[in-house]
């Protein structure tokens, strides 16, 4: 597998991110973008609600593509590969990544302002997701003339009682981009498509899961979760 460079983005104490540039190599990038421009698929289901796959295209503007399964096979075996260093990056314990969403935003899409799961007060399926994951498929352009969207940027929103401004964010194409799930964030509603991205969760393991990876597994959170508190390296 090509080597990636990781790295966290340098925002100050409010943001916590996680930034792996040439997450697809060129070559991929374009496959993954050729198969999303070639599939169909359907409006993208919210989760958080009494109804887990309801549509309401007032919060949640986007298609979710259908792509055939050797495709999403190798874009999930890929995600699965950054799971230790993910586990250290942000110190939580992490197991099953969740299928990949392959999103296209046309013109006009959005997602306003939500979290993806970690929030105590729902208890639904998105309960154990500890980090969000978002792959850029293609990249933004403000040139008409030029391949690219425009609008459409990722917005991360700092802790309530915090100080910080909201985080706009547009990485390049092949980039990954990873973040705690409980991070508020929105996607701005695109003026220029299509914006193609794709979407997955990292899930904390459950009691269940834990027991079933046998003795030390508890320790082994706990040390992880010593490697780094309220974002700092220990």
């Amino acid at each position: 597998m090509t080597a990636h460079s990781s790295s966290p983005i340098q925002t100050g104490d409010a943001h916590d991110l996680q930034l792996i540039e040439g997450f697809l190599e060129p070559a991929l990038c374009q496959r993954v973008r050729a198969a999303m421009e070639a599939a169909s698929g359907a409006a993208a289901t919210l989760s958080g609600q009494s109804t887990y796959n309801s549509v309401d295209a007032r919060v949640r503007s986007v298609t979710r593509l259908v792509i055939a399964e050797p495709m999403c096979a190798e874009i999930h075996a890929r995600l699965r590969a950054h799971r230790k260093e993910l586990e250290i990056r942000f110190g939580v314990a992490l197991d099953a990544c969740e299928e990949p969403q392959f999103l296209r935003y046309q013109r006009g899409d959005f997602f306003v302002a939500h979290q993806d799961g970690n929030t105590p007060l729902i208890r639904d399926a998105t309960l154990q997701r500890r980090i969000s994951v978002v792959i850029f498929v293609n990249a933004t352009c403000n040139d008409a003339n030029v391949d690219g969207y425009s609008g459409g940027a990722l917005v991360l929103h700092a802790p309530l009682h915090t100080a910080a401004k909201p985080l706009t964010l547009t990485p390049a194409a092949g980039c990954l981009l990873a973040f705690r799930s409980e991070t508020t964030h929105e996607v701005l509603p695109v003026t220029r498509g299509p914006r193609y991205t794709i979407a997955s969760w990292f899930r904390a393991p459950t009691e269940d899961e834990q027991h079933a990876l046998g003795p030390g597994s508890s320790e082994l959170c706990a040390q992880i979760q010593s490697v780094r508190v309220d974002g700092v390296k220990r």
